[in-house]
């Protein structure tokens, strides 16, 4: 079972209610806190959670693998930088700025260790054009006036995360978020999950501390159990999936060729020699929110309990769950535009 925290750690509590023998979490109740952190998963880009779920010494559960991500990160790390367009792409591509870290930078427990993103003015203090720019692109590109981007500035727009605060919510075992003001625990209910006597229910307070975070978005990607296994602190594995394609419109028009190295004995595929276009795609991976992948996947693509979450989350009324309607709608609503890629190499 789930180690207990001390007093001094910072954490959000959440309320358990485990079955009658206590060896599964039937459901959790739980307020802003710690939905916001759920929120907050969807927003992660795939190269800032392959960057998390490798590192071992945040995280009681040890380093996990989620399909080829690891192993796409890693090749990027070891590329040389020669191999890029410029020396920004390869720090950009390991640690991908978050598209919503304004909703992101007032969670209670933020386990995304990506730098914040700075801004550049122009370094002329006349200039009257007020444009900005970001980090990556500090002295690599000029102002319409011909001045430098070179002088620091401080935005001050911090969101406030993304529910509401007087809401509180229940939280299946598969991460399905459920306003409170629905009679989940009725009879009725606990009878479709072989309760027959409510009264035996057990219920518990976990203290999820960051490390405990960090194993929640482990488990979310790999289990439909993802509170019971953090609760009784099991290591993830991969289930059973089922990968579908989305429905999509082909085009002759549209194609890539790659040359395929295969193994004659075995039919085995050993590796794939492609070009540039095929290349920048593949990489590009990395910058893709979670969100993003559930959003393309339409739910059809098991990914742990990321579907059910991405799912309920959408489910839930704009005007009455979230801060602002921007709030939904960049947790669920995100247009990824695959024509425009960045050109790394």
């Amino acid at each position: 079972m789930a180690t207990s925290t001390t007093q001094t750690d910072e954490h959000v509590s959440l309320k358990l209610v485990l079955n009658e023998k206590g060896n599964k979490v039937l459901f959790a109740e739980a307020g802003k806190d710690f939905v916001d952190i759920l929120c907050s998963f969807l927003t992660m880009p795939l190269g800032t959670i392959a960057r998390l779920v490798v590192v071992e010494k945040k995280s009681s559960i040890g380093p996990v693998t989620v399909g080829c991500l690891n192993s796409l990160y890693q090749s990027v790390a070891d590329l040389d930088e020669s191999c890029f367009c410029n020396d920004t792409v390869k720090q950009m591509l390991l640690q991908p700025s978050n598209p919503s870290e304004e909703y992101c930078k007032t969670l209670k427990l933020n386990i995304d260790d990506t730098q914040p993103t700075k801004y550049f003015a122009c370094d002329n203090n006349c200039c009257s054009y007020n444009d900005l720019t970001t980090s990556p692109y500090k002295d690599k590109h000029k102002c319409r006036c011909g001045c430098e981007f070179a002088s620091l500035v401080f935005v001050n727009h911090s969101r406030q995360g993304f529910v509401n605060g007087g809401v509180t919510f229940v939280i299946t075992d598969d991460l399905k978020v459920i306003p409170n003001g629905i009679d989940y625990t009725s009879l009725s209910m606990l009878q479709e999950q072989g309760i027959k006597n409510p009264s035996l229910l057990k219920e518990v307070v976990l203290n999820v501390t960051k490390e405990k975070v960090l194993d929640l978005l482990k488990h979310s990607l790999l289990s439909t159990s993802t509170l019971t296994n953090l609760f009784f602190g099991k290591k993830p594995s991969l289930e059973n999936s089922i990968v579908c394609l989305p429905d999509c419109e082909s085009s002759s028009e549209i194609g890539i060729t790659m040359k395929l190295v295969i193994k004659k004995s075995d039919g085995k595929l050993l590796y794939a020699q492609v070009e540039q276009d095929f290349a920048d795609k593949l990489l590009s991976i990395l910058t893709i929110p979670l969100g993003v992948v559930a959003q393309i996947f339409r739910g059809i693509c098991s990914l742990g309990s990321i579907n059910r979450l991405y799912k309920s989350i959408s489910d839930l009324n704009k005007n009455k769950y979230f801060m602002s309607k921007e709030a939904k709608k960049i947790l669920v609503d995100v247009f990824y535009d695959d024509d425009k890629l960045i050109q790394f190499f």
